[in-house]
């Protein structure tokens, strides 16, 4: 009989307390506000800079994903690809250190200055992410541990979804202050 009151007494403090593992709904996008012309269009200017340093390091991972991806369908290992591996490594840390230099424009509302810096954020935790499943990869490619192999897919997906979600971020601050590119 204790066991059921105490089995009982865990159960409401959950229900009480709200134990669970569901995250609350994030809000899909922010209303709309109005800027002045030249807060649009520093702010174009920042996304633009983003997507800038977003397509320039793009490159660089592409060549270095084709390259990954002969080798992991059984291909030969080129004698190009620890290069090719170093330069996206390389590529994506800078991009990430350009990005921390990169000020959020003013005149923003709080909200969206809020997700602005957790898109830049986002941004830079993929490129390190990315950067780390290069050395993963590397040391698959060295060494033949097939648990690097693991990680680098982890990383590698990890950096996706950072990337995808500062990427709705910034564009949900676009659509939101009407800037359109």
């Amino acid at each position: 009989m204790k066991t059921l009151i105490v089995v009982a007494l865990v159960a409401l403090l959950q229900v009480l307390i709200g134990c669970s593992a569901e995250k609350p709904p994030e809000p899909q996008g922010i209303p709309a506000f109005v800027l002045s012309l030249a807060d649009k269009e520093k702010l174009a200017a920042f996304q633009k800079e983003v997507l800038t340093i977003e397509n320039f390091t793009e490159k660089a991972l592409n060549i270095a994903t084709e390259e990954l991806k002969t080798v992991l369908k059984g291909g030969e290992i080129s004698l190009n690809l620890p290069s090719i591996i170093d330069r996206a490594k390389n590529e994506s840390l800078k991009a990430a250190e350009s990005l921390t230099k990169k000020a959020i424009p003013e005149g923003l509302p709080p909200e969206a200055k809020r997700l602005l810096g957790e898109s830049k954020t986002g941004f830079m935790a993929a490129y390190k992410a990315y950067a780390e499943s290069f050395d993963a990869i590397k040391s698959f490619t060295t060494n033949k541990n097939p648990m690097a192999l693991l990680e680098y897919r982890k990383k590698n997906a990890e950096a996706q979804e950072q990337l995808k979600g500062a990427t709705e971020k910034l564009k949900q601050i676009m659509t939101a202050a009407g800037v359109t590119k």
